[in-house]
């Protein structure tokens, strides 16, 4: 009976993103944006992880950065669709802060999150591997996110240029993919340490549903957090 309603569980929630993506799907012909499977495929992702905050968020409603990565999430979704770069990067640098904060346990009323917050995450000694390459592609897609919002080309002193160069900032789908690849790896390496540090509060979030879990966010996140569970001897 447990077993059939996680299934049913599961199968809901499938339902769910499906009409998520068709909508999103209207949404994209209404802004001329050329919806392919790449991108499909990114925004399920996306569905998934805000399905997987909405889980964490239901644990500890006082926990407020779980609300704003879900909403950030949508966010970076509808930013990208109505080819608006600029605010795609304001929500991914928002996504990163907020994962963040959750994982070093930094309050919202705590200043932006900065060099030396990066630096001790570096340090910290989590229940799992985070090698050199996933910080620096944390830190990496940070430092571009911030780089974007405030200018890039901005100080040219050709205003028309200028002008022209906001206006026509496209997003083709062969950078959209380069840049999902990027998000999606960025993501899973959050999972992996949000796992490892909140190892007991997601366990009870996703209590006798570590099948949703899987579907939500993978196998080797609750592979992680059984590891880890038997190493606490929990």
């Amino acid at each position: 009976m447990k077993m059939d309603m996680t299934y049913r569980e599961i199968e809901g929630i499938k339902l769910n993103i499906k009409q998520f993506l068709d909508e999103i799907q209207k949404i994209a012909k209404l802004y001329q944006f050329e919806y392919s499977q790449q991108d499909r495929d990114f925004y399920s992702f996306i569905a998934k992880h805000i399905i997987f905050f909405k889980y964490l968020h239901q644990g500890e409603k006082k926990s407020y950065f779980y609300k704003v990565l879900i909403s950030d999430l949508y966010y970076l979704i509808l930013s990208i669709i109505k080819h608006e770069k600029r605010y795609m990067y304001v929500n991914e640098r928002s996504i990163i802060e907020n994962y963040m904060r959750a994982i070093m346990q930094i309050s919202l009323q705590d200043d932006h999150i900065n060099e030396s917050v990066f630096q001790e995450m570096r340090n910290k000694k989590f229940y799992c591997q985070f090698t050199d390459e996933e910080y620096s592609l944390i830190k990496n897609e940070y430092v571009t996110s911030c780089e974007y919002i405030h200018g890039g080309n901005i100080l040219n002193d050709n205003l028309a240029y200028v002008l022209d160069e906001c206006e026509n900032d496209k997003f083709p789908i062969k950078d959209r993919v380069k840049y999902y690849i990027r998000v999606q790896d960025v993501l899973k390496t959050f999972d992996k340490l949000i796992v490892a540090e909140k190892t007991l509060y997601i366990n009870g979030c996703f209590h006798r549903k570590k099948s949703v879990m899987k579907y939500l966010i993978g196998a080797k996140q609750v592979e992680l957090l059984f590891e880890i569970l038997n190493l606490k001897g929990d």
